[in-house]
């Protein structure tokens, strides 16, 4: 049976030319062998420091504003997820629920116009109906934009000279007219409204107004007209901005934003009842420190744990800062 499996063949005889071949053969062998545990052994490591490389750069890609403090600016149109509907299907009905009061457009006891509608002739006989008494009358109303047109307000400044001495003296022009021809602050305040409150762009802004209202404001003008606003708006915000200062809880983010194609960022500081804005070139403790917010901030800090925020709220002994995911 054994010489069934393993069968014996005839052995040749060893020389010495072959014991010399053999022994070089396992030396090359042996010397192949430590070339390659070598090269197993590089190529581990280099595998390893592949890996590593690999496991950051696809954390770097995967961090985004849902798990890392970057800015919602820097998630690209590929990660920004669908709008997703909070109402759940066939739980209501779509328009107004039942005992929902409405808003049906009810007629007006004052109308601005009034157009009579009279009938002059008799549709049977042919007979004139201009003298007739009116019986009675039906009322039918259009709610409506007036024409839409710029009202020009034209001031006049008189001269008069004294008959006692001859002095000459002309009516003083209110202080906002200032120039022999110019917008009104009505106009102007629009097209703030528009800019910032409905964030269209300004040439959409000075075109909606051509269209309109035949109103070639420039954007020179918008700017000046925002210029304007901020001045008054100025001793609002500074009171703002005192509130929030002293407030019990503050919430603190910023995002990034572009300002003349440069990145900027935008810092907020808000409570549920007050919001101030700020824009600054930098994201970290320079801007706050200048905003001046949080640095004489009191109360207890609301954050995502960027690095800025945990070293100005680690000296509140007196309260303790909360951090959250952004």
């Amino acid at each position: 049976m054994d010489a069934l499996l393993y069968p014996v063949y005839p052995e040749a005889p060893i020389t010495e030319a072959s014991h010399q071949e053999l022994v070089a053969l396992v030396l090359r062998l042996l010397e192949r062998q430590s070339v390659l545990e070598e090269q197993v052994l590089h190529l581990r490591a280099e595998n390893t420091m592949l890996r590593a490389q690999v496991k950051e750069l696809t954390d770097r890609l995967n961090k985004d504003s849902h798990n890392s403090s970057k800015p919602p600016s820097s998630d690209g149109l590929a990660k920004k997820p669908s709008p997703k509907s909070l109402r759940q299907s066939g739980v209501k009905a779509s328009g107004g629920q039942p005992g929902h009061p409405g808003k049906t457009l009810c007629m007006s006891q004052t109308p601005d116009t009034v157009i009579v509608h009279a009938p002059v002739t008799c549709s049977g006989c042919g007979a004139s109906l201009e003298e007739v008494p009116v019986g009675d009358c039906e009322k039918r109303q259009v709610f409506d934009l007036p024409p839409l047109k710029l009202q020009v307000t034209e001031h006049q400044s008189q001269r008069k000279v004294c008959p006692c001495c001859g002095m000459l003296h002309k009516g003083d022009f209110p202080a906002s007219v200032k120039e022999s021809v110019q917008y009104g602050a009505r106009i102007k305040a629009a097209a703030v409204y528009l800019t910032n409150r409905q964030l269209l762009p300004w040439e959409r802004t000075t075109q909606l107004l051509k269209d309109l209202f035949n109103c070639s404001l420039s954007e020179g003008v918008i700017q000046s007209a925002q210029e304007q606003c901020a001045q008054l708006l100025s001793p609002v915000m500074e009171q703002v901005k005192t509130a929030l200062q002293q407030a019990d809880i503050v919430h603190f983010d910023e995002t990034g934003l572009r300002v003349a194609g440069k990145l900027h960022w935008l810092h907020v500081a808000a409570t549920d009842e007050l919001t101030y804005y700020a824009t600054h070139t930098k994201r970290g403790r320079q801007a706050c420190d200048e905003i001046g917010i949080l640095p004489v901030f009191k109360g207890r800090a609301i954050h995502d744990g960027y690095s800025s925020y945990q070293q100005q709220t680690a000296c509140m002994d007196y309260a303790t800062p909360i951090t959250c995911a952004s």
